[in-house]
């Protein structure tokens, strides 16, 4: 890499950094400065519009130029629903296509700005992004102490949120513009904290104490924050995460990862039980919400919101004309904020319609030929994902890749990421960070046959 290329790569990496700082603390900037709330609002994409200015110049190679042509193949495929939603309204078109497709730019810029010879770097972005925790932790901490008039607890617009309490709880939102969005950072920033404890050390760190001492703050500030927030996104989306993971793990590295995993579950036991004692009413929402009161209402509750979400779509698509059924309503329409640049798209929601679910909000805007298109993407990169994974030599990276792989899974199967950019881009981290690990996968086993090479024949004269 030359002079240019690593000037290139170190902004590629700042602004990663930027990115994730805005995703941390948006929601809070904007109540601080409810007048720039919706500058704030698009700032991200702005960033990930610098992004693509960016990346345009650099010189990509291998997995990355993979990546960059499923990329173009999903904006070909978009290329008749944009020409469709233009003749609703030209800016909701570019709006509906950035909620779909401006995101994976960040999935390209991570293997370049943390190329296989920098991976300290990456570990230490890693590690920075893990100690996002506690402050986020230690805000929602606070959110929690205080009333619901107080402006840290009302949402971006300024309204009370009390009608989202539980146990005389409110559901924290922590630096996010809302619980959901805090809830996707934990499901997220727990596979960067398992990353941290297995990522292999060849050799003894001095300042390894400290640096576990910061992981135990974090693995508290994360057992506090999935309660806190009152929700079961975070809850179940985490232990998703880590069972998830272990699993893969065990495939790959079942030695090497029983024991880690007996020792994790245990002071996960020892750490939640501690806090439960100490703080009950950290966990008092979410206790409220998920107890069924003898009656099963919480099993039902959840079974009704996973059969709603794949099939809740069927009750109203065939009402609408065959065009509206094949080709939907217009991109971005259902999307968080659309109501405010698009008059086509607030008239719609000024009618009460609106979409929970993914495939709901894909079949709205996009009818079955997007719903079958971008649930192919995704599905495809999961098994992009699993592919990388099944074909990586080092079976602690692999461990390492396993979390990751299954936050991959679970939001590229569930995730609500066609509405909302935030989930949208740690989906697109998430595999960013997989390319990088096998990328450093691939270097080491070059080493490794440079180190060692083949002995001679004993035929050789």
């Amino acid at each position: 890499m030359n002079k240019a290329q690593e000037r290139l790569r170190v902004r590629c990496k700042q602004l990663l950094y930027i990115i994730v700082l805005v995703l941390i603390f948006e929601g809070v900037v904007r109540k601080l400065v409810p007048a720039a709330g919706m500058l704030i609002f698009f700032l991200k994409d702005i960033l990930c519009i610098i992004g693509l200015v960016l990346i345009k110049n650099a010189k990509l190679s291998g997995l990355t130029i993979r990546l960059v042509q499923k990329w173009k193949v999903m904006l070909m495929v978009f290329a008749p629903l944009v020409l469709f939603t233009l003749f609703h309204d030209a800016l909701l078109s570019i709006f509906g296509l950035k909620q779909y497709l401006l995101f994976p730019i960040v999935g390209v810029l991570m293997p370049f700005a943390f190329p296989a010879n920098k991976i300290e770097e990456f570990k230490q972005f890693v590690l920075i992004i893990t100690l996002a925790l506690v402050p986020t932790s230690l805000v929602a901490i606070i959110q929690n102490s205080l009333p619901a008039t107080h402006w840290l607890n009302m949402s971006v617009d300024g309204n009370s949120l009390e009608g989202f309490s539980a146990a005389g709880r409110l559901r924290v939102s922590s630096t996010f513009s809302f619980t959901g969005q805090y809830s996707w950072f934990l499901n997220f920033v727990c596979t960067f904290l398992t990353l941290c404890f297995f990522w292999p050390n060849k050799t003894k760190e001095k300042s390894g104490f400290k640096k576990m001492a910061l992981l135990i703050a974090a693995s508290i500030a994360l057992i506090i924050g999935i309660f806190i927030t009152g929700g079961r996104t975070a809850v179940l989306g985490c232990g998703f995460c880590i069972v998830g993971g272990l699993a893969f793990s065990a495939v790959k590295a079942p030695g090497k990862i029983i024991s880690r995993a007996l020792v994790g579950i245990i002071a996960f036991a020892v750490l939640l039980g501690g806090i439960r004692a100490v703080k009950p009413e950290f966990f008092a929402a979410y206790d409220e919400r998920s107890s069924d009161h003898g009656d099963g209402s919480q099993t039902n509750e959840i079974s009704g919101r996973v059969q709603d979400g794949f099939l809740n779509w069927t009750n109203w698509v065939f009402e609408q004309d065959i065009v509206a059924v094949l080709f939907g309503n217009g991109l971005g329409v259902m999307s968080n904020g659309s109501e405010r640049i698009s008059y086509y798209a607030n008239d719609i929601k000024s009618k009460g319609f609106s979409t929970e679910s993914d495939l709901d909000t894909t079949i709205y805007e996009g009818g079955l030929y997007l719903a079958i298109s971008w649930y192919a993407f995704r599905i495809g990169l999961i098994f992009f994902a699993l592919n990388l994974w099944q074909k990586m030599k080092s079976k602690e990276l692999s461990i390492v890749v396993s979390f990751l792989l299954a936050y991959i899974i679970m939001t590229a199967s569930f995730g609500v990421v066609a509405r909302n950019p935030p989930l949208n881009i740690w989906l697109w981290l998430a595999i960013g960070s997989v390319v990088i690990i096998k990328n450093y996968d691939e270097q080491q086993q070059k080493e490794l046959k440079v180190s060692k090479p083949e002995p001679e024949s004993v035929f050789a004269i």
